[in-house]
């Protein structure tokens, strides 16, 4: 009932005439006087219904850093399906944008190569870089195999490095064969996203490649979001063995 609710109103709102601040304003009376009627027939049960205020403003982010964030073209609440058509934003683009605003990063591919790293890299080392406090602006953790023998080295040795990044590289070929996609980007604020699709890191999937990756959010599809957290951790968890710059050249080695 509450969905359906939302589709009439927005519909209702859509169709208030004006333009720019007339309009708006508008939109704000109409639900203003719902919500005073629904408030009255409540009586004493609709104390907890608020009005909106004017004037309307859209808050983006509160940073110290001078440079103001530059948000995903698709926004933090709704769907997208990401297919390197014409008209439809590069995930790559999408991806940096992301990794720019966010507090925690969760990344699970089937295998990574230098020419994806090389697409993220300035980016990733700009959201590890350590503060003033010692430590790194966002954290990052990254699932990935060796069954295809694709998985490059170079790739892994230069997530390693980065601050607050944690690699695990999947050596059970036989059995796990991991091959999801996906990316989480956790946010404090309830805004996370999450990419899920057909693209590993690598240079010609992020760019150019006919791949189809699907955006969900924490805050329009919560119980996917969920769900894909969660499963993620249990393949974190999983006695996958950690990676690291030194030990990481002879567990590829032995694939």
């Amino acid at each position: 009932m509450a969905e359906a609710l939302a589709r009439q109103l927005a519909r209702i709102l859509d169709d208030l005439g004006g333009s720019g601040e007339e309009r708006a304003h508008r939109q704000l009376d109409l639900i203003n006087s719902i919500l005073m009627d629904v408030r009255h027939r409540l009586g004493g049960h609709g104390n907890q219904i608020d009005n909106f205020h004017a004037p309307l403003q859209l808050l983006h982010s509160i940073h110290r850093r001078t440079t103001p964030l530059v948000l995903p073209d698709t926004g933090l609440a709704m769907p997208w399906l990401f297919t390197a058509g014409k008209g439809s934003p590069l995930l790559v683009t999408e991806l940096r944008h992301e990794l720019a605003a966010c507090d925690e990063v969760d990344i699970l591919v089937s295998f990574i190569t230098h020419s994806g790293v090389r697409k993220l890299l300035d980016i990733l080392q700009s959201v590890t870089s350590v503060g003033a406090d010692g430590q790194p602006r966002s954290r990052l953790r990254v699932l990935t195999t060796t069954y295809t023998g694709i998985t490059e080295i170079q790739a892994v040795d230069e997530l390693a490095r980065l601050p607050g990044c944690q690699v695990k590289v999947s050596l059970d070929g036989s059995q796990t064969r991991l091959h999801a996609k996906s990316w989480l980007f956790r946010r404090k604020t309830g805004f996370g996203s999450a990419y899920v699709g057909s693209a590993n890191l690598s240079g010609a999937a992020l760019v150019g490649g006919l791949e189809w990756t699907v955006k969900f959010t924490e805050r329009g599809q919560l119980a996917l979001f969920e769900r894909a957290k969660a499963h993620f951790e249990t393949l974190w968890d999983d006695g996958i063995l950690p990676a690291t710059a030194s030990n990481e050249r002879h567990s590829i080695g032995r694939d």
